[in-house]
């Protein structure tokens, strides 16, 4: 299976088919330390990129198309703006804080040590795509949750142990719900819940085609 990295990076090289388009195309941050606070404001549908930077605090105003977080250290964002894809994808990371005023749609999580994500309240959250990330604080509102990749791939042997991925929704009932991922046939990622209906469905297709077969024949 495609590891949430490789995942990402197909995604991120979509900017870059040419040499210029990414530069054009994307709010770089690189290679920056030491920041008490700062307020980035992402302006002309550009994507927000924050590469290589250690112990910075930053503001996100404006309307990022995306953010994109990668090889971080003591990273926090305040995400004021909306997200006009509501994709965040963070990777190589350690002590990263994403602190929401609005929805986000996606989180895709990969290689991280520890993060630390607030949205006002349940509702606010869609779904998290991960794999790696050893300490997941997630709160909504006052609510906190707490992830470990760890101990749910003990929970999940047959998961490969550099790629297996799990993916993280709030259920109807508004519990936390974290499933395991897996690659149909199609190629199609799907959690085991999912690939278990897809089977049953296909099952139900065949037993009515046998019907269908066997009326014919008589």
């Amino acid at each position: 299976m495609i590891s949430v990295k490789d995942q990402i990076k197909q995604l991120n090289e979509r900017f870059a088919t040419k040499s210029n388009v990414k530069e054009s195309s994307t709010h770089l941050v690189k290679d920056v330390k030491n920041v008490e606070h700062e307020v980035i404001e992402v302006l002309d549908r550009k994507a927000l990129y924050i590469l290589q930077c250690e112990n910075c605090v930053y503001t996100v105003q404006g309307r990022p198309i995306k953010i994109s977080v990668e090889n971080c250290k003591n990273v926090t964002l305040k995400i004021e703006g909306k997200v006009l894809t509501g994709t965040v994808d963070v990777w190589k990371g350690e002590q990263i804080a994403l602190e929401f005023e609005t929805c986000v749609s996606v989180l895709q999580l990969d290689n991280i040590q520890s993060i630390t994500i607030k949205v006002p309240e349940a509702e606010y959250f869609g779904s998290m795509f991960w794999a790696g990330v050893e300490d997941i604080n997630l709160h909504f509102g006052e609510e906190k949750h707490s992830l470990n990749y760890s101990d749910l791939q003990k929970k999940n042997p047959e998961l490969e142990s550099a790629t297996g991925q799990f993916k993280t929704t709030v259920a109807l009932d508004g519990s936390l719900k974290t499933q395991a991922m897996v690659r149909l046939e199609s190629g199609y990622p799907a959690t085991l819940a999912e690939e278990e209906r897809l089977q049953r469905q296909q099952q139900r297709k065949e037993e009515v085609l046998r019907g269908a077969q066997a009326e014919e024949d008589d």
